[in-house]
C-alpha cells in the first residue's frame, strides 16, 4: 500500500469503527459466528465496521476465515 493509499483509508474512518486494537483479539469470535451462519456484526458492531476500512485487517480476517472453512470441510462429522 503506498502512502496516499493509507491517507485515504485513515480519512475514511467511521466514528463507529472498532479500530485495529479492538478487532484482533476477538477475530477469531467474529469468524467463528460467521461459520456458525450468523452475523457477527450484531455482536461486534465495530469491527464489522473496522473491516470494511481497513484492509490489513480485512486481510487477517479472509485469511482466518479461509483456513477455518478448510478446518471446518476436513474435519469428520460427529454424530
Amino acid at each position: 500500500m503506498n502512502r496516499i493509499e493509507e491517507l485515504d483509508e485513515l480519512l475514511r474512518v467511521d466514528p463507529g469503527d472498532a479500530g485495529c486494537d479492538a478487532g484482533t483479539p476477538i477475530l477469531d469470535q467474529y469468524v467463528q459466528i460467521e461459520l456458525a451462519g450468523g452475523d457477527p456484526a450484531e455482536r461486534f458492531p465495530g469491527t464489522a465496521v473496522h473491516l470494511r476500512t481497513c484492509s490489513a485487517c480485512r486481510a487477517d480476517h479472509d485469511t482466518l476465515l479461509e483456513v477455518a472453512r478448510d478446518i471446518s470441510a476436513s474435519a469428520p462429522d460427529q454424530d
